[in-house]
């Protein structure tokens, strides 16, 4: 089965079934989709698919602190070939290769998605289009539209592609309007060694830009690549 009739087979899944998934496994499947992987492809990937209370185990925060521009200290958080600080008040959920940063008070998260793209055989622009675009029709989200964002950041010292949209779910019998930006890049830029990065912030729109200054922005300031 080639890449792409995978890619289309697990969109079709994730659509199917995404009414019942955490957002947590939801991000993760979108990545997924995107790579091929999960109709026949790597196999070295199955860890990163079982997110839950095992891998969890694995996290590996340093006990110190780091201090970012604007004096916001984080905890920082070595991961597979990256590093980001986080705050440390947040909840910490590995799952394989990647992992997701959480605060239950405000229903905010910060994932990380790793994946590996030899050649960068699956571009930037397309995962965050894709991405989006399975959000849109996963159930999850009601009166979904996008937002005009500046369609690159820099992180890490890389240029990532970056798209957004807003979107209405149901978080203990309430609706409520959540901000969705999506981060992506190749690293390194083209080689057999590259991966695919993706970050993912899901955030109720009224925190949005509270938890940007006080949160995302410091923790985007921290990220690092290790290779």
């Amino acid at each position: 089965m080639s890449r792409f009739a995978c890619a289309a087979c697990q969109r079709r899944l994730i659509r199917d079934h995404a009414s019942a998934m955490p957002l947590s496994l939801l991000i993760l499947l979108v990545t997924l989709a995107m790579m091929g992987v999960a109709c026949g492809g790597g196999s070295n990937n199955s860890e990163a698919a079982t997110p839950g209370a095992g891998a969890r185990a694995n996290a590996s925060p340093t006990a110190g602190l780091i201090t970012v521009p604007g004096g916001v200290q984080l905890r920082l958080y070595r991961g597979d070939g990256f590093s980001i600080g986080y705050l440390p008040d947040w909840q910490v959920s590995p799952a394989g290769s990647s992992v997701e940063f959480s605060h239950e008070a405000d229903s905010a998260t910060l994932s990380v998605q790793v994946v590996p793209n030899p050649n960068a055989a699956t571009s930037p622009e397309e995962t965050v289009s894709v991405s989006l675009d399975t959000f849109e029709k996963s159930g999850l989200y009601k009166n979904f539209k996008r937002v005009s964002l500046a369609p690159t950041v820099t992180v890490g010292g890389q240029i990532w592609q970056q798209q957004g949209a807003t979107g209405d779910v149901q978080i203990l019998g309430q609706q409520v309007r959540m901000e969705i930006v999506l981060l992506a890049t190749n690293h390194p830029a083209h080689s057999a060694q590259t991966r695919l990065y993706s970050i993912y912030i899901v955030v109720p729109e009224v925190r949005y830009q509270q938890l940007s200054r006080s949160a995302f922005v410091p923790m985007l300031q921290s990220f690092r690549f290790l290779s």
